[in-house]
């Protein structure tokens, strides 16, 4: 397991073939592909991240794709999108976003866009 520490700073891609603790800073890009992904409670993520599990004790503002599961920690503050098939937001943490669970569709703005707008002409 990779370890990013707290007085890090990583700006860019960032890409591992094992699974990866972030206790630092990143901003960017962050595909871990079928390994997992641990965001401390220090940790403060500004990416688009793509993993197996994700799990935010920390900050994190961005996309998140997770092919199995993202878990957000009462301590974590989570601003932005999730795909994936499995999702735990434990009462009491911060979340302010969108989830979907359907692996199947394409993740675009504009699709979920037109979701919102067929559901206010439904209703």
């Amino acid at each position: 397991m990779a370890t990013i520490s707290q007085s890090i700073l990583i700006k860019g891609e960032l890409g591992a073939d094992e699974d990866l603790t972030v206790e630092g800073s990143v901003e960017g890009k962050i595909d871990l592909g079928d390994h997992n992904l641990w965001i401390s409670s220090h940790g403060n993520v500004r990416a688009e991240v793509r993993a197996r599990n994700v799990i935010i004790a920390g900050t994190l503002i961005g996309r998140i794709t997770a092919s199995e599961r993202v878990e957000i920690k009462l301590s974590a503050s989570v601003e932005g999108s999730i795909k994936c098939p499995r999702v735990v937001i434990v009462d009491g943490a911060r979340f302010n976003g969108l989830v979907s669970t359907d692996m199947s569709r394409a993740w675009t703005t504009t699709s979920l866009i037109s979701s919102k707008t067929q559901s206010a002409k439904m209703g």
